[in-house]
Parts: C-alpha cells; sequence; structure tokens
C-alpha cells in the first residue's frame, strides 16, 4: 500500500478532491487499529453525506464540483496542454485505485464486529468524459446545478423550483417576448438586458422563474440580493469565458437617492453589453413606477435631476416588458383558466365571490387569483372532476 500512498501524495490538480478523501488513502498506510476504526468511520460518513454508495461515486461527485486549473478551462473552451492531459489522466488511474480500497482488508480480529464497511469500488471516470461535463455544465459550484442565490459573496445553490409558464395565466404576450429574447440568447443571437415593471402580484418574478426552470438545460440563473449589487461587476468578470449561459436576476430592484450601488449596476448593464462573446444577461422586476426611491424629506428634490437619473438607469435595458393587473373581466378569466387547469367546475357565484375576495385582497391580480382558487378548491373540493 505505499505505493498507493505515494500516488495519493502526488495528486496536484485536484487537489482539493485529494484532501476531501485524505482518510481513505490515510487507511491504506495505517497500522493501529484504534486509527483504522476511525479512519473507516470518517469515509463511511462522508460517503453517507455526500448521497453516495460507494467510495468511487463519492470521489466522483467531488471531482465533477472541483475548481482548478484543468475544469477552468475544459469549463471556458481552452485548450489543455499535454503536461496538464497526461497529469489528470495519472490521477484519475489513483483515484480508481483507492476506490478499490476494502474496509474488510484492514478490520482486525477486535475490531471486525464492528468495523465500518462503507462501499467500495464504483469509480468510472473517462478523462474525456470529464471535460465534456464540465464544458456543459461548469466548473466548481456552478457545476452542481442551474440556480443559485448570491449572498455575502458566495453562490449557493437555490432550492427546487418547478414554475412552468403555464403557471402564470394570461400575460400570453408579454411571456412570449422574454421567451424570445432568452431563447435568443441562448442561440448566441441579438438579445437584451430585461426589465419586468408593473403592478405587484402580476407574475414578473414568477416569470423569470419559469424561464430558469424550462431552460435548466441551456443556462443557468443567479439571483442576486439586493445587497449583493456591489459585486455585479466581479460576479460578471468571473463568469466571462465560461461556455454556458447565465441569467443573473434581480428581484424587486430600486435604488435610494445618491445610492453608490446605482452607478455599480449601470456599469455592469453598460460594460456587458461591450463584451463580443457575452454570457451574461440581467432580467431585474421591479413594482415601482420610479426605480429611484424618494428620500427627500424636503421634497425638495430636482425634478430634472430625477428624471435624468431614471432614463440614464432604463436605457440600458434594451428590453422593458410592463405587466399591469387585468380588468375585472380578465380576472374572472384567469381565475377560471386556475380552476379549470385544478378540474374544478366554474360556477356563477364564484365572479361575485371572487370581486369579493380581490377587493379584501387589495386589488385584482394573478397572485389574488391563485389564493382565491385555493380558498374555491379547499372550500368545494366536491366540485372537482370536471
Amino acid at each position: 500500500m505505499d505505493d498507493m500512498w505515494l500516488r495519493y501524495k502526488s495528486i496536484s490538480v485536484f487537489a482539493k478532491t485529494a484532501r476531501a478523501v485524505a482518510p481513505l488513502a490515510e487507511l491504506s498506510v495505517c497500522s493501529d487499529a484504534a486509527r483504522r476504526a476511525e479512519l473507516a468511520s470518517e469515509v463511511f460518513r462522508a460517503v453517507a453525506e455526500c448521497g453516495c454508495d460507494s467510495t468511487g461515486e463519492w470521489m466522483r461527485t467531488l471531482m465533477l464540483t472541483d475548481d482548478n486549473v484543468f475544469s477552468r478551462a475544459a469549463a471556458s473552451g481552452e485548450r489543455i496542454s499535454d503536461r496538464i492531459k497526461a497529469q489528470v489522466r495519472a490521477e484519475l488511474l489513483t483515484f480508481k485505485q483507492l476506490s478499490l480500497i476494502r474496509p474488510d482488508d484492514f478490520a482486525s480480529e477486535d475490531t471486525v464486529a464492528f468495523f465500518p464497511k462503507f462501499g467500495f469500488g464504483g469509480f468510472s471516470v473517462a478523462y474525456d468524459r470529464l471535460v465534456a461535463f464540465y464544458a456543459a455544465n461548469g466548473c466548481g459550484k456552478l457545476a452542481s446545478g442551474n440556480a443559485f442565490v448570491c449572498r455575502d459573496g458566495t453562490l449557493l445553490s437555490a432550492g427546487n423550483n418547478d414554475a412552468r409558464l403555464s403557471d402564470l395565466k394570461d400575460y400570453e404576450e408579454e411571456k412570449a417576448e422574454i421567451v424570445r429574447n432568452t431563447e435568443n440568447f441562448i442561440a448566441g443571437l441579438p438579445a437584451f438586458h430585461t426589465l419586468l415593471y408593473g403592478d405587484r402580484g402580476t407574475g414578473k418574478s414568477t416569470t423569470v422563474r419559469a424561464i430558469a426552470h424550462e431552460y435548466r438545460d441551456k443556462l443557468k440563473v443567479i439571483e442576486i440580493a439586493r445587497g449583493e449589487l456591489k459585486r455585479l461587476p466581479a460576479l460578471q468578470s468571473e463568469l466571462t469565458g465560461l461556455k454556458q449561459k447565465f441569467i443573473l436576476f434581480i428581484d424587486d430592484l430600486s435604488f435610494d437617492e445618491n445610492d453608490g450601488d446605482a452607478d455599480g449596476f449601470k456599469t455592469a448593464l453598460e460594460g456587458s453589453l461591450d463584451a463580443p462573446t457575452r454570457n451574461t444577461l440581467l432580467y431585474c422586476t421591479s413594482n415601482r413606477r420610479h426605480l429611484y426611491k424618494e428620500t427627500d424629506k424636503t421634497g425638495m428634490r430636482h425634478k430634472s435631476d430625477e428624471v435624468q437619473a431614471e432614463l440614464a438607469l432604463f436605457d440600458r435595458f434594451g428590453l422593458v416588458i410592463t405587466y399591469i393587473n387585468p380588468d375585472r373581466e380578465r380576472f374572472v378569466d384567469i381565475l377560471k383558466q386556475i380552476l379549470r387547469s385544478r378540474g374544478i367546475k366554474w360556477r356563477d357565484e364564484y365572479s361575485a365571490v371572487a370581486e369579493l375576495a380581490a377587493l379584501k385582497k387589495g386589488g385584482r391580480t394573478p397572485r389574488a387569483a391563485k389564493q382565491i382558487a385555493d380558498l374555491i378548491e379547499s372550500t368545494y373540493a366536491e366540485n372537482r372532476g370536471e
């Protein structure tokens, strides 16, 4: 096993993965029975917490999200030198050999009854497939999914999102515009930074999240919190050169007067437009008539300054899609569509129920229609089965 240990210590490209599997490698040269049991316990726990059945699957999972010189080059479509190719192939062989370490070979007579029996084997990672994976999915954290949130300067995987554009009833023209823009972006055709503007509860955020879900195999979406806007230019720089396409999503966009983040945001919009091979696009939503909040309590802010600031920001969005609350007839139609999709028969009295509920909820919105449909479904469950 000394040869195995030496091979392990020579891993350089996948150093992060190597550090994670150190207990398994150390087990190959450990002679102390208590330490062996401890190392096997660490391996068992790591494999289980990773959701894998064997050490080979565990190492493969670690490698797919390893951020290193090789994975970054593959994700960017850059040429990989022969020297790095040779090193990676050698390391793949080392990981395969590590995956074949059997727990039974290290249990003593004193520990065999309770020695942790971790699964072994199962390492099947070919060089060409690894390159193809990074090219399609990116490297590091970005390779772990298609939806993320940026929080405290760190990318975190977003929760499950199963939104569909069909969930948002009506608004067909608005949805068609953003679908066309998104598909142009994916295809490498001219596409525009987009502001989805309008009344609260009309489905602006739902539209973007549905785009993220329905095109999850073709692009990645990173939701950026309001406090992270200052990181936009740096994040765009990090993503530049990658082969993947990214939607940077900012929900409920607005700025305070003299907000320094606004200048950085405008720079990010303008700078990304200058990039010859742009792979990031901004989708933003706002409920506000003015993106700049009025903060001057004296009411003496110059109107001309306000207008110029608004225009300077709006001009950087190539596409503005407006979502407005439906009138009474459209509101009832939206409710009918939601109920029909749930298999609930329409009753004329639902119109009066809808109007009363909408008034209590502050207006006719698609969000209110969905909440009313939830109420009808729970109250009139016997009507199911149209």
